[in-house]
């Protein structure tokens, strides 16, 4: 049996020209953009547990050691980066209590003591842009009795998930008017908590 050899093929010489030999031009391809970088939050895409994360770890636009959503004497206040803030308005609760203040002990030796009491809900809308959320500010302070409102969302928040301690710092000169601080909340979807203290707090 026999075989053939395939026919060896021509290779065109470096001087030959012709169509036979024109490599085709291909156009180098355009390279795509990049994408652009997000300069928001989407909450819409998420679930309370992730936007209540994200609000309570946001940075404070002037350091970072800051909170970017904290209550004052006046509301709830936003104040956070450009590229940090969600990209649309958030709505969250506001549940407030009563705080009744008074000190146990005797002479010198005294420590303050406080009881919890439901006051009412409240939901407000915050940010995309820094400021205050209009409806948040709490009631007025009286005579040894304060305002803790505690912001979050989901599910009300009840008395058994208040902060079981609340260190009461007293500024230095005693004030004159009413005052307040921050309070550190560690509740399921709680993103922030204040304290309105009256003026006369530290001697209750």
């Amino acid at each position: 049996m026999s075989t053939t050899a395939p026919a060896p093929t021509a290779t065109p010489s470096s001087g030959s020209t012709g169509a036979a030999t024109a490599s085709p031009s291909t156009a180098s391809p355009t390279p795509a953009a990049p994408a652009p970088s997000p300069t928001c939050f989407d909450t819409g895409m998420v679930g309370d547990t992730t936007v209540a994360g994200y609000l309570s770890r946001l940075p404070g636009a002037a350091r970072i050691i800051d909170p970017g959503i904290f209550m004052d004497l006046d509301g709830l206040h936003l104040d956070t980066t450009g590229d940090q803030r969600p990209c649309g308005p958030v709505t969250v609760r506001i549940t407030r209590f009563t705080v009744r203040l008074s000190h146990t002990g005797s002479g010198t030796v005294t420590r303050p003591s406080y009881a919890y009491s439901p006051l009412d809900t409240t939901e407000v809308t915050v940010g995309p842009a820094n400021g205050l959320a209009p409806g948040s500010a709490p009631p007025a302070t009286s005579h040894c009795s304060g305002v803790l409102s505690v912001v979050q969302l989901g599910a009300p928040v009840k008395e058994a998930d208040l902060p079981q301690r609340l260190d009461l710092v007293a500024p230095s000169p005693a004030p004159s008017a009413p005052y307040h601080q921050r309070v550190k909340v560690t509740g399921e979807r709680q993103v922030a908590a204040g304290l309105a203290l009256p003026a006369d707090a530290a001697t209750c």
